[in-house]
């Protein structure tokens, strides 16, 4: 499991309450208990872990698991062009 996922797993599992193992990549949020403010929440969390800023426009493209990936993964790679 690569780090952004391992951390996105984790943030879920907190504030879902499901297991790891029971999350997956093309998980739906809704169906694993996570609103649109539990959204924002898990957001800001990886935002202070990954230390990537995340914009709000964002959460209206993200509506699985590996939505928030991907969009993680994005903005590393950005982050890391920039830098450059």
């Amino acid at each position: 499991m690569d780090k952004f996922k391992v951390y996105v797993y984790k943030e879920i599992s907190v504030h879902s309450g499901c297991s790891i193992e029971s999350i997956s990549d093309d998980a739906e949020l809704g169906d694993l208990g996570i609103d649109s403010l539990k959204a924002i929440t898990i957001l800001y969390e990886l935002e202070d872990k990954l230390e990537v800023e995340i914009p709000n426009e964002v959460l209206e493209s993200i509506g699985c698991v590996g939505d928030i990936i991907f969009q993680i993964e994005l903005l590393e790679n950005k982050k890391n062009q920039d830098a450059k």
